[in-house]
């Protein structure tokens, strides 16, 4: 697939191109169906566990032996077109299957009656925590106040401004919100700037950078991981009918993917999984290397060696989806799953060490 576009009319109209990475290697020079995969965001730590279990040949071992993984450019695009785009995409069975969609594009998606399922989960949970600057002592401090965030509907995004809700704020209203746009997947430099005072009031933190905020008196003003620790805003889809007439091939690539999580959590291979991310193009700017030590230190609380997903992970999306008037006010949390294939795959390959 070189190119995607859309109905006229569409806030996303545009033609995108691709990133594609293929690992193709049938040695009995029989066919095999390409499984195709999809990433939204075109960084490392959205794709660097596929790409691994591609290079590392765990997909080939599990019978995989023509894969594809497509992602986009967040230079040409905004980040909610992207993703907007891979649902619509999996709902068309353009792509298989899709690594890190927004729970509530998949949502919406199923209430609108498109084959599109969960079928995992993509993390574990929100490994951040909602820092203050100097002085506040609650999330009520941030009361007319404006936070500088990265990009519109980005996790940071999203979960600041959940907590502000679950605190009795509301956001754009009590609290306004900015957007630099600037790079994604900083923690560092975020952290930097909101010493700097450079980034308002207030920042979620990665867990890698909190030590260091409150040695240098900054207050906790809430930890995440406390108040939503199965929250899954994101997740592992797949097109439903592929779902249903391939199931060996999503339980196939589900243990390719666990395996590939087991992996990058093993303190041993930290320096192959880099190296297999620089090989794959990544970690070409001064931005991408200097942050890639927080972001996998981060994998050690936020990624599922398993994959696995909690219910209430996503009732409670469901529910606020409800809420908003996005879905439907019948629709049920299993009509969405269809995880017989992770268990499968869990059972396949037994508990993790």
């Amino acid at each position: 697939m070189n190119q995607a576009t859309h109905k006229k009319g569409s806030p996303r109209e545009r033609i995108l191109q691709p990133r594609v990475w293929l690992a193709a290697g049938n040695s009995d020079g029989k066919s095999s169906r390409r499984l195709r995969l999809s990433a939204a965001h075109d960084e490392w730590n959205h794709v660097g566990i596929a790409l691994l279990a591609m290079e590392e040949g765990f997909f080939a071992e599990e019978g995989l032996t023509d894969v594809e993984l497509i992602t986009f450019d967040g230079a040409s695009s905004e980040l909610l077109d992207r993703e907007a785009l891979q649902v619509d995409l999996l709902a068309r069975g353009i792509v298989d299957i899709a690594i890190d969609p927004r729970t509530t594009f998949v949502l919406e998606a199923r209430d609108g009656k498109r084959p599109v399922c969960i079928a995992a989960a993509r993390r574990k949970n929100h490994a951040f925590v909602l820092v203050g600057e100097k002085g506040l002592k609650s999330v009520q401090d941030l009361r007319g106040k404006r936070l500088q965030m990265s990009h519109p509907g980005d996790a940071t995004d999203v979960m600041m401004r959940q907590v502000l809700r679950d605190s009795g704020l509301e956001p754009d209203k009590e609290v306004e919100f900015s957007y630099a746009r600037g790079p994604m997947h900083d923690p560092g430099g975020v952290a930097r700037a909101f010493m700097e005072g450079r980034q308002g009031p207030a920042v979620l933190a990665s867990v890698t950078q909190v030590q260091g905020l409150v040695d240098a008196g900054y207050p906790v003003l809430a930890d995440l991981r406390k108040l939503y620790p199965s929250r899954h805003d994101r997740v592992t889809a797949a097109n439903e009918i592929f779902c249903r007439d391939h199931p060996d091939l999503l339980k196939a690539c589900l243990k390719g993917m666990i395996r590939g999580c087991r992996f990058v959590l093993e303190a041993k291979n930290r320096e192959r999984f880099k190296n297999v991310i620089v090989k794959t193009g990544f970690l070409t700017s001064e931005r991408e290397r200097s942050s890639f030590d927080d972001l996998f230190d981060g994998w050690q609380e936020r990624v599922s060696r398993d994959l696995s997903l909690p219910l209430d992970g996503i009732q409670l999306i469901v529910e606020e989806e409800k809420r908003a008037g996005k879905i439907s006010s019948s629709f049920r949390v299993e009509d969405v799953l269809s995880l017989d294939a992770l268990r499968e795959a869990q059972i396949a390959l037994g508990p993790s060490a």
